[in-house]
């Protein structure tokens, strides 16, 4: 199975990307409001916000691992959801908007998906439990919330041209084993939750995911975007401002990811960047020259 990755020419992570460790007997939402306070993390109008996690059921596990081909070490993610965040942590009360693959309240009303393209409308708190939830991650993207949300209920409404049931028919074929299926990453079939995501930024000109097909998006190719592509992010939010005033641009945002199912140390969480192409030697002769490989 291959998947096609671009790597990143960053030699170190998004200094605005902080590793934000758990105080003992703290739930998600107690860990997301400290964080925000703690570093400062951007919650205004100009902002989005992202939240992922890594849970380990078996339906997770599979997501994981399936996710393993879009990193370099070909170890697991940390990640097996993703979601919109509504509003600002931490009252419980708070809304995610997302496509869950074991929605609380089922796939809508009587289990008809379709109804509304398979977008659901959960609340923050169901993260909460650090025991299911051991993986967290909360980013602020320098997107308006509201145009996100906006393009998020047009792809309700958008089921010919994006066909949102359809990907999570394929991801739970893969993720409860059903015949032989081969990760639908491979063909093209994004993480449904991540798909929405992917699709609703770029209808505001913001690459989410500037390494990898937009139609295999995944949280954790999501992820290594806000870790090693945050400067292709960072201008791409300044062209979007009007008239480029916009000086705030940062991926910022928090993580904690202590569950491991292959201990890799630090390139678990933070895939090695591309290494630098060295310089061409100098020789008296001159090289011939040839025509460029076509891309």
């Amino acid at each position: 199975m291959t998947i096609r990755v671009l790597r990143s020419r960053e030699t170190q992570g998004n200094p605005d990307v902080a590793l934000f460790p758990r105080k003992p007997d703290e739930g998600n939402l107690d860990w997301i409001a400290r964080a925000i306070k703690k570093l400062k993390l951007p919650v205004g109008d100009g902002w989005s916000h992202l939240l992922l996690v890594g849970s380990n059921d078996l339906l997770s596990f599979r997501l994981r691992v399936a996710q393993s081909h879009v990193r370099t070490s070909l170890s697991p993610s940390a990640w097996s959801h993703i979601a919109f965040v509504h509003l600002v942590p931490p009252a419980q009360e708070v809304s995610v908007i997302e496509v869950s693959l074991a929605p609380i309240e089922g796939f809508g009303k009587s289990g008809f998906a379709p109804a509304d393209n398979g977008i659901q409308s959960s609340h923050l708190g169901a993260y909460d439990d650090v025991s299911q939830f051991p993986n967290i991650a909360f980013v602020a993207m320098p997107v308006p919330a509201a145009k996100i949300e906006e393009r998020l209920e047009e792809i309700k409404h958008m089921r010919s041209t994006f066909n949102v049931p359809e990907l999570i028919l394929r991801w739970l074929t893969y993720g409860w084993g059903v015949g032989v299926p081969s990760s639908p990453l491979a063909d093209g079939y994004g993480i449904p939750g991540a798909a929405i995501l992917e699709a609703a930024y770029a209808a505001e000109q913001f690459d989410l995911t500037p390494g990898l097909e937009s139609r295999s998006s995944c949280p954790e190719a999501i992820w290594q975007a806000v870790r090693f592509w945050y400067r292709y992010q960072q201008d791409q939010a300044t062209a979007l401002s009007p008239s480029r005033r916009r000086t705030d641009v940062r991926i910022c945002g928090a993580f904690c990811a202590d569950n491991k199912l292959v201990p890799d140390d630090d390139a678990y969480i933070n895939p090695p960047p591309a290494p630098k192409t060295p310089a061409p030697a100098k020789t008296r002769t001159p090289a011939k020259k040839t025509k460029p490989p076509k891309v």
